[in-house]
């Protein structure tokens, strides 16, 4: 598990985008990351919670599967396969963030982690680039 600290998120699939927080509350991919601290909850089990620290609020994800701000803080799980890569979604549940565009403003949203039979499969994943 990561330690808690500040990151910049990072899209594996699509390395130019970053996650962001719109004024309004929609999570994003775009050129330009924000800084999100992340506090580890469990590490044995990958758990935390994120915040962001330019809007001043929890990312979670809704009851509709998009990943949002919130006032109200929401424990993730972060699991990983190796290499630094993560996928992020609620605890044993298989509905992982993925960012389906490459292109800014394009929201993250959960659906079931795609198999690596699937092209674009590595969309599911999340690189944390610590912020000193």
């Amino acid at each position: 598990m990561l330690p808690s600290g500040d990151y910049k998120i990072q899209n594996f699939l699509h390395k130019d985008r970053f996650v962001h927080m719109e004024a309004e509350g929609a999570v994003v991919g775009f050129k330009d990351a924000d800084d999100v601290e992340l506090l580890v909850t469990d590490p044995v089990l990958g758990l935390g919670t994120l915040f962001d620290k330019l809007r001043h609020k929890y990312i979670v994800i809704d009851r509709e599967g998009k990943v949002v701000g919130s006032a109200e803080r929401q424990v993730l799980q972060f699991s990983t396969e190796g290499d630094g890569k993560y996928t992020i979604h609620e605890m044993n549940i298989n509905e992982v963030w993925v960012l389906n565009e490459d292109r800014d403003l394009t929201p993250i949203v959960t659906a079931p982690a795609p198999p690596p039979s699937v092209k674009d499969h590595e969309k599911k994943y999340w690189l944390f680039v610590r912020v000193f």
